[in-house]
């Protein structure tokens, strides 16, 4: 009982601290290198504290590892899930080089293998708690059939098979909700309720990531010209109404590689990573370029056209993105001062 208490505090807090951290799930940068090997370890050591706190039953190990893997092969890169069992299956011989071990290894080999197959098949097919389910099933198989092969008594390995299916299913609906519930939260505190768009507070952590990789990045600013007349001619829900449909149509139009945010009350970012710089202008006069020939629906039945100024600074050696951001924010400046509804660059700081 205390081995079972262990592993389902384990995986809770693990959970926790991904989803606080935003390792979890497709937003988080598996693509670099030091994502990946991160995220390898991270879940490796997890794995090993798991095994740390197994319940052993003539010579075999049961814990949530089954269940570390099923989720790490719905929520993360494959690579991640396929490194992390092999490496866990040859981590299980410092228990112990028995035949138990040399199983595992194979077992874990097969997972590795088939466990990112099956959720590419049923990824778009069945809802996320299904998803789960289907692969917690399959990864309890080989646990079974090794189950019965290392014991003799049939009516033990019936038992054993009984309660591992029952408390792995128990465990899923469990984790599922836990995080589903908490993802929500989460969600919550990060997003403009009014646009649903990111806000300003995950626009700032977001920066504080960008800066701690060092990586290249473009940062622009986006102001509606004259949104104070229009609120002033048509009140404030058609202002409101005029933010809901612009940021609608920024995620309608974003890229993986860029984000919008809403960071004031008419005034939008945009981070724009893993773009050249004449890529990421090029998006953005785009963006400028859409935004004018659209139309904006104010009042029943009456329409208007907008235009936006759009300040972009870019990223350079030995600077931080604070004073990147004050250099977009200036050419978002010059860009109103100069005759609105254009892209204004800022030069090198």
């Amino acid at each position: 009982m205390v081995s079972l208490l262990a592993n389902i505090g384990i995986l809770f807090l693990a959970v926790y601290f991904c989803l606080k951290s935003g390792r979890l799930g497709a937003n988080h940068d598996h693509t670099t290198k030091s994502g990946l090997i991160g995220c390898i370890l991270m879940e490796v050591l997890l794995g090993t504290i798991l095994l740390s706190f197994s319940t052993v039953i003539l010579g075999i190990r049961y814990d949530f590892r089954v269940l570390l893997f099923c989720f790490s092969a719905k929520h993360m890169d494959w690579r991640i899930t396929s490194s992390s069992i092999f490496l866990l299956g040859i981590i299980r011989f410092f228990w112990g080089n028995s035949e138990a071990a040399q199983v595992n290894l194979i077992v874990s080999i097969i997972l590795a293998i088939t466990l990112p197959m099956i959720v590419k098949l049923i990824r778009d097919r069945m809802n996320d708690l299904a998803q789960l389910l289907v692969l917690v099933t399959i990864a309890l198989i080989p646990s079974i059939v090794f189950t019965k092969h290392m014991i003799m008594d049939k009516g033990l390995v019936l038992l054993i098979s009984i309660i591992l299916i029952a408390l792995n299913y128990g465990a899923v609906f469990v984790m599922h909700y836990f995080i589903s519930d908490l993802y929500g939260l989460i969600a919550s505190a990060s997003t403009d309720h009014l646009t649903a768009l990111k806000n300003v507070r995950l626009f700032n952590s977001d920066l504080m990531e960008m800066e701690r990789r060092k990586h290249p990045v473009t940062l622009a600013v986006i102001d509606i010209d004259h949104f104070k007349n229009y609120n002033d001619r048509y009140g404030h829900d058609s202002g409101d109404g005029i933010l809901k449909q612009l940021a609608a149509m920024f995620i309608e139009l974003a890229t993986p590689y860029t984000t919008f945010y809403r960071i004031g009350g008419e005034e939008f970012g945009v981070i724009a990573d893993y773009f050249s710089q004449s890529e990421a202008e090029a998006f953005l006069h785009d963006l400028k370029s859409t935004v004018a020939h659209r139309n904006f629906a104010v009042q029943a039945g009456e329409t208007i056209n907008l235009t936006i100024s759009v300040g972009v600074a870019h990223s350079q050696k030995g600077e931080t993105l604070k004073n990147t951001l004050k250099r977009a924010d200036m050419a978002l400046y010059q860009a109103k001062e100069t005759g609105r509804n254009k892209v204004m660059v800022s030069a090198r700081a």
